[in-house]
């Protein structure tokens, strides 16, 4: 099979993968831990996200294969990492599952029931993975540009709304709380990026690999660290804190050519696009990771 698979499709599926758990929990539970300082955490932790993901990359050097079949030849206790690995990837997909279900019902089809929507998604996941992984990827990254460009749009709208004083003190909480947000923000940030190595062997410009990943992850922590200043500057914390889903709760004030209700509704969209490619990521990983055995 020729490798189809670009390295800007990676960098935009790195966004994705990254960004996925901060719309419907990362954002929330920041907001809760580390209050007004949350902005300062946020920044801190997407520096500090970077050994991580360094040491990522510097494992991508040697792969020329399957992440499952590397680990296997490179390490003796292969087989019990590799299974470690598939019980985190089922867990984020689990809670990605379950928040995108809920998220949908609770801001959508509130009478719908949670079976039917989480049968459908089973079903739309599953018939999405059965795709080769460079249609998958291809489709992610015209997600990607379509996200970016509405993304602009509402950030354009959002910013007049902010104030500046209201994210005043900056540092209003312990530090504990601080090393609490670093340790969730490398944890729903940095670790679903490294099941990207699985494709890495489909990649056909292998030498821009870890640049893009890199890129990736930067695009994501700035979109991050953007809407944390956003939710502060404009609720307050105290307000920003008690949203289920706080970056939804940002859709509702944008107004574009005077389209609220319409803009709102396609900018939720793209929580949902985040949650998909992450699920369909790591099922696609979890599959093959079943297969090799």
């Amino acid at each position: 099979m020729n490798k189809k698979i670009d390295a800007l499709e990676i960098m935009a599926n790195t966004v994705g993968l990254s960004i996925a758990l901060f719309p419907g929990m990362t954002a929330s539970m920041i907001l809760n831990i580390s209050k007004n300082a949350s902005v300062f955490s946020v920044i801190l932790s997407f520096i500090l996200g970077f050994i991580p993901l360094l040491l990522i990359t510097k494992i991508s050097k040697n792969i020329d294969t399957s992440l499952t079949d590397y680990i296997n030849k490179k390490y003796k206790l292969g087989p019990f990492i590799n299974f470690i690995l598939v019980l985190i990837a089922l867990f984020i997909i689990f809670i990605s599952s379950w928040l995108i279900i809920d998220f949908i019902i609770s801001q959508f089809l509130t009478r719908t029931s949670y079976y039917f929507i989480g049968f459908l998604l089973f079903f739309i996941s599953a018939y999405t993975i059965n795709k080769e992984i460079e249609v998958l990827s291809r489709t992610n990254f015209i997600l990607f540009v379509f996200s970016l460009i509405t993304l602009f749009l509402l950030l354009i709208t959002l910013f007049p709304y902010s104030k500046f004083d209201n994210i005043k003190p900056i540092f209003d909480t312990d530090y504990k709380n601080i090393f609490k947000t670093i340790f969730i923000y490398i944890s729903t940030t940095i670790m679903p990026i490294f099941y990207i190595l699985d494709i890495k062997h489909k990649v056909k410009d292998k030498e821009n690999f870890s640049k893009k990943i890199i890129i990736g992850y930067t695009i994501s922590s700035l979109i991050i660290i953007i809407f944390i200043y956003l939710l502060i500057s404009i609720y307050t914390i105290d307000l920003a804190s008690l949203f289920t889903y706080p970056v939804h709760s940002l859709f509702k004030k944008t107004e574009v050519f005077g389209f609220i209700e319409r803009i709102e509704n396609f900018a939720a969209i793209l929580v949902i696009v985040a949650f998909f490619i992450e699920i369909t990521y790591l099922l696609y990983y979890v599959v093959n990771n079943i297969k090799s055995f």
